[in-house]
Parts: C-alpha cells; structure tokens; sequence
C-alpha cells in the first residue's frame, strides 16, 4: 500500500509552494516494490511550477542549505542550470523536520507538458507512467498531458508484447519502458526492479490501465483460459490485433519525439537521394516482422541520452559530499541485489 497524500505533503510543507501547480512523490520510498520496505528509504518528489525561477528564489531565502554551492550564483543560473538536459533540477538527501530524507526535483509546466505529449526526454514522462503519489492534485491541463502519457505507454508497449499476453507481462513492459537505455540499469540499479515494481503494484498499474485496453476497439480481454492452453496462468489474456493496418495505426499514436527518431534512424539506414516522409516510413514498418525491435531501439535512445546527462546534472545540482554518499549508497545496494541473485540461482 502507498504512503499517503499527507504524510507526503508534510515532508514539502517548508518548500515555498505558491507557484507549483502539481507534485507527486514516486519511487520505492511510498510506491510498494515486492518484498521491499519504504520505511527507511529516501522519498523521491516532483514539483512542477509556473514560475521556476520565482520558486528558486524563494526556496533559496528560506532552505539554503537544500543547494550545493550553485546557490552562490543565483536563483537564475540555477534556473537556466534546471533548463538544460531534461529540464528538472534536483536538491537530495534532505533531512525533514521528521527525520526523514527527500529529494525533489523541480521542472517547469511547458516543460513536463512537452515531455508528457512528446516524449522529448522520457524522464518525467517515464515516472508518471508508473504508480505515484499525488502530493498536490495537477490542474485539469496536466491531468489530461498525464492521461495522453500513459495512453502513448500502452501503445508503446502493445507493440513490444507478443499478440496474446497477461496483465503481468504488459505491466513489465509498461514500467520498463523508461528503464531502456538508462545505463543506471547496467551499474546501479537492482536487475531485478522492474519485476519487482509491476507485481508490486499490480492492483494499481489495472486500475490505469485496465480501462484503456477495454476502450481500445483492437484489443480483446479474454478468459485466462486462453493463456492456461498455453502453459501460463493468469486471470485474463489480452489479445491485440497484429495486423498491418493496426498497427500502422498504433505507430500513428506514439509520441512526437519517437515517431521522429524512427524517421531519422530509417533514412540513415535506407540512404536514398529524398527522405521518405513519415507515412511511407510508418507503413513501412508496420509491414515489418522486426517493427518492435525498431521501437525499443529508439526508445531506448530517448532515455539514455536523457538518463546520462540528467545524472551527471544530478551529481552537479547535489554537491560532491551528497553526490558521494547518494552513489556509494546506490552501488551497496546494487552489489547486495546481484549477490541475492547469484544465491537464488545456486538454490534453484
């Protein structure tokens, strides 16, 4: 179960709120992970303001000690600092007058609704597409950029999964979506999370997304006996429709950001005197048996072009100190996740 709205909002109330619009909470410190405990763990937040550089003003009169030493330059640098990369800004490893530790980040209204609609940087996008907390309920704008992000992460996904899957099989895909490409999954990272946060919030991801696959005309949720037939086991087993035409149609849905990289990457590999427009390279993958490899590969582009300068941002935003301690506490925690594995594979 999630940690709740107030308890959340009460690690923010020092945080000058005037201007932001949204705020959510996200990560394993108040979303479940299976057999993971959010008790101790640093709470992950977002603000999304109409005015980044009045909240950097603020912010820096009243919690200073929040910055590293890019207070000194101001509160514009640090804006136009938030403006580079995936536009976000990030303070960590604050103590609250609880005890416990937050980070937050904070991103512009324009900016999360290009990421939302587009998938310019799959980062904040990637976040929203996965169970959170809603620390401060979006403005009817931002619901709707919210709604169209994760519709654009079912069409996504659909186009990753076999023609017939279980729930369980498409919540992987949905929440390893903004995983692809990020290198923090080859060092950093427990290998295992991405399971770990779909069967853990399996209830949550259906609530979503259950009600987008019945709407969508070329899907069907059937009897899970479909699936039993098979040799696997789940409640339903949804069928999508494989077709040229549909999924020609689906490509149509996917986001600016990746419908344009799929053009770029396929005339680079096609080299030909014109660039093929986006309906003859969309109908032409369609026809393909590898379409889906097409769409990770691009996908995956967005989100380690993204993830890698984000975090050495990160590392700048955060300070040396805090920027050791945060890594040192990552690479533990990995190394304890790749020698549980390495027993659970000796046990089996």
């Amino acid at each position: 179960m999630s940690v709740s709205r107030r308890l959340v909002k009460e690690l923010i109330s020092d945080l000058p709120l005037g201007s932001v619009n949204f705020a959510f909470a996200y990560g394993s410190g108040v979303v479940p992970q299976e057999n993971e405990r959010m008790e101790d763990k640093m709470v992950d937040l977002v603000l999304c303001t109409k005015d980044p550089q009045a909240f950097h003003a603020d912010n820096l009169q009243q919690n200073p000690s929040h910055y590293s030493f890019l207070r000194m330059l101001g509160p514009a640098t640090i804006t136009k600092l938030q403006q580079s990369t995936a536009k976000v800004f990030y303070n960590t490893q604050i103590r609250t007058t609880s005890g416990r530790l937050i980070k937050y980040g904070v991103i512009s209204e324009q900016d999360l609704k290009t990421d939302l609609l587009d998938w310019r940087w799959m980062y904040i996008a990637g976040r929203l597409q996965k169970p959170v907390v809603d620390v401060i309920e979006p403005t009817a704008d931002i619901a709707t950029w919210i709604g169209q992000n994760r519709l654009s992460a079912l069409q996504a996904s659909l186009l990753l999964l076999p023609t017939t899957f279980t729930y369980q099989q498409l919540f992987e895909k949905l929440v390893g979506l903004s995983y692809k490409g990020d290198f923090r999954m080859i060092i950093g990272e427990d290998q295992g999370k991405i399971a770990k946060i779909a069967r853990g919030n399996a209830d949550r991801l259906e609530e979503v997304y259950a009600p987008l696959l019945q709407a969508d005309e070329r899907v069907s949720v059937q009897n899970g006996n479909v699936l039993q037939n098979a040799g696997m086991f789940s409640r339903y087993a949804v069928v999508w429709d494989a077709s040229t035409p549909a999924i020609y149609h689906r490509l149509n849905l996917l986001p600016y950001e990746v419908v344009t990289r799929l053009m770029i990457n396929w005339n680079r590999e096609h080299k030909t005197m014109i660039d093929a427009e986006e309906v003859v390279v969309l109908f032409a993958l369609a026809r393909r048996h590898d379409v889906a490899d097409h769409i990770e590969r691009t996908i995956s582009t967005i989100v380690r072009d993204s993830s890698l300068k984000q975090t050495a941002k990160n590392a700048l935003s955060a300070g040396v100190l805090r920027s050791i301690k945060y890594s040192s506490e990552k690479l533990i925690k990995w190394g304890k996740s790749i020698q549980k594995a390495k027993e659970e594979t000796k046990g089996e």
